[in-house]
């Protein structure tokens, strides 16, 4: 009898000891949520009222709030979680803004960019690699670190002027998805050199098959069904469309372990389908909703990652400044040579647009120093052109749009 009377408050106790630990971890994890909304409200108003992109400001907010200076707030895997579904939202939402024709309208000078974007500085991290003495697996993977582009930061710079429509903006999200479907190929290739595993021809156009496949599966056959369906969609209420919307681009999303495509690509391509019958079905609003408050998490979340205590070493910072000058010069001279029919202007805009590596970078960065193929040192370089790319290319792109539109209104 005693025994079992032991063994229930034994029970109540373990039960509310777990309890009020996993109490406890939910309080953490909701005063984190208030410092990252309250930081991105913040940070992301003082820089429009600067004439600064917001979503710099947001990225600044997470480095204030994170482990590297006031410690409020640490990059858990909840934090990532939210922020990767803050980045699918968004890109869904510029989906929206998007349509296959306008988008086909550009496509050569897309996958020029495309191409040459990531050929380019590829040949510049691996040769700056191979300066500093790298082996060659980790030179070619310092090269392909310099290929991530994030397309989420700009998208967002993009959308806050407006000028989503605008071919050069068109130009930047096709190279996008051709830039996500080579450079995964390209980061799987190189993963798998550096574990010492045979990588073979076949395996890799198999790899680049399935994602191209997918993506043409995705608007060849999604588009016209959308199409057909429209009647029916417009008969629904404003929920019940949104539920649509939301099952097609979370769906889509999830399907990312099938072809390879990162889920904000996905989720992309998921709202150009959508992007037909839009002017129909009234469900951006609240898409748009749901993406004003996750996307800001998602920036927020970029900076929280950055660690800046492996900043401290005068060479460390030294190299990282000249890799991020090449970062720089790879996307902005494969936006000047692959837009260049679009002219001048409008081919810079688009190397711009491709230079910031964001989120994208880090988790590159992440993966080469967990499999051992990039030391402390140059995971810090490499950390210092993410950081530097993802702040400087969204204040310089606003910064050229603004004065062309200056140049414009003037009489």
């Amino acid at each position: 009898m005693k025994r079992s009377r032991c063994g229930a408050w034994c029970l109540m106790l373990a039960s509310g000891s777990a309890l009020a630990t996993s109490s406890g971890h939910t309080g953490e994890l909701l005063f984190g949520l208030f410092w990252v909304v309250l930081a991105a409200a913040l940070m992301g108003t003082v820089a429009s009222r600067f004439g600064i992109p917001a979503v710099v400001g947001q990225v600044v907010a997470g480095l204030l709030i994170g482990p590297s200076v006031l410690k409020l707030v640490r990059p858990e895997e909840f934090f990532l979680t939210l922020a990767e579904i803050g980045a699918i939202f968004l890109l869904f939402m510029v989906g929206l803004e998007t349509r296959l024709g306008e988008l086909l309208r550009v496509g050569r000078e897309a996958l020029l960019v495309a191409v040459l974007g990531i050929a380019l500085p590829l040949v510049l991290g691996f040769g700056f690699g191979f300066w500093q003495g790298q082996a060659n697996v980790s030179a070619l993977f310092v090269g392909t670190a310099l290929v991530a582009t994030s397309v989420g930061i700009t998208a967002k710079v993009l959308q806050e002027l407006g000028v989503l429509n605008d071919p050069f903006a068109q130009v930047i999200l096709g190279a996008a998805v051709i830039d996500d479907i080579l450079g995964l190929t390209l980061l799987a290739v190189v993963s798998g050199l550096g574990a010492g595993q045979d990588t073979t021809a076949a395996q890799v156009g198999l790899t680049l098959g399935l994602s191209v496949g997918f993506v043409a599966l995705v608007l060849t056959v999604g588009i016209p069904l959308v199409r057909r369906g429209q009647a029916r969609l417009q008969e629904l209420s404003l929920s019940r469309a949104f539920n649509v919307a939301l099952v097609v681009g979370l769906g889509l999303a999830a399907l990312s372990t099938v072809a390879g495509l990162a889920p904000i690509i996905r989720a992309f391509l998921a709202g150009m389908v959508l992007a037909e019958v839009k002017d129909e079905v009234a469900f951006e609003s609240t898409v748009h909703a749901i993406e004003a408050f996750l996307a800001p998490v998602f920036f927020v979340v970029v900076g929280l990652q950055v660690n800046l205590g492996a900043l401290t070493q005068l060479p460390v910072v030294i190299a990282g400044l000249v890799l991020t000058v090449l970062a720089v010069a790879g996307k902005l001279l494969g936006g000047l040579l692959g837009a260049r029919s679009l002219g001048r202007r409008e081919a810079t805009l688009v190397g711009l647009g491709m230079v910031p590596r964001g989120e994208v970078g880090l988790i590159v960065a992440s993966l080469g120093l967990g499999a051992g193929l990039i030391g402390e040192p140059v995971y810090a370089e490499v950390l210092l052109m993410v950081l530097l790319t993802t702040v400087l290319a969204p204040l310089a792109l606003r910064a050229l749009l603004r004065r062309e539109r200056l140049v414009q209104q003037a009489p």
